[in-house]
């Protein structure tokens, strides 16, 4: 049973990209805090990593201003080698929880969320020890 929720964003570079079937685990980063804690985690991991972990990142990029988004963090969030949904609007990630500081995954599976703000938890739930 699936409980994410469905979800198609562009990513940074500009693609569309599904929350789909295969996801098993979905992270959001609602805050800059939150993105630094998954960026330590996943820093070292591709994109077919992830993917065969099944992990999806959504980050909330809608409270920058539009200049810091073009000049600062796209170009640094396309040197990343895994795809990151971006919520440009408000609208865009309101279905999904969030706790001030912290790191939201959803485990697919069972529907469960957990709010982090330690990265070993972090990568633990993930699965991504090692």
């Amino acid at each position: 049973m699936q409980h994410l929720p469905t979800l198609t964003l562009n990513d940074q570079h500009d693609q569309p990209q599904t929350v789909e079937e295969d996801t098993r685990y979905l992270i959001f980063a609602a805050e800059k805090g939150a993105a630094s804690l998954v960026d330590a985690v996943l820093e070292d991991r591709t994109g077919a990593c992830l993917a065969a972990a099944g992990i999806r990142l959504v980050a909330d990029i809608s409270a920058m201003p539009q200049m810091v988004i073009t000049m600062f963090a796209l170009p640094k969030l396309r040197k990343r080698s895994y795809p990151i949904l971006l919520g440009r609007t408000p609208d865009d990630t309101r279905e999904l929880p969030r706790e001030p500081g912290k790191v939201t995954v959803i485990a697919a599976d069972t529907g469960q969320v957990h709010f982090i703000d330690d990265v070993d938890v972090l990568r633990a739930t993930l699965g991504l020890t090692g």
